[in-house]
């Protein structure tokens, strides 16, 4: 998944892997056939802020808490229980 995260009013490519984006929804309680692409989107925006260097460190930075966010068991059990369209 493509996303263009905005922090601090700049703008920041950043690309998701669906696995990664689908536990992170579900992280976010996006309700399953909803396109997550806009929440997702707006939390990495907020939680990776404030902008500090250049936009290497800034996708180091959304990726460390795009990690925290999901590394947790239950929710990576709640992920593969959840029914997903195909």
């Amino acid at each position: 998944m493509d996303l263009t995260l905005t922090i601090d009013s700049r703008p920041l490519d950043f690309e998701l892997d669906d696995v990664i984006a689908g536990l992170l929804a579900v992280r976010l309680n996006v309700p399953p056939g909803e396109d997550t692409r806009a929440a997702i989107g707006r939390y990495l925006g907020e939680v990776g802020g404030p902008w500090i260097l250049d936009e290497n460190h800034m996708r180091k930075r959304v990726l460390r808490r795009l990690i925290l966010d999901i590394a947790d068991p239950a929710l990576v059990v709640r992920y593969l229980m959840t029914e997903r369209p195909k």
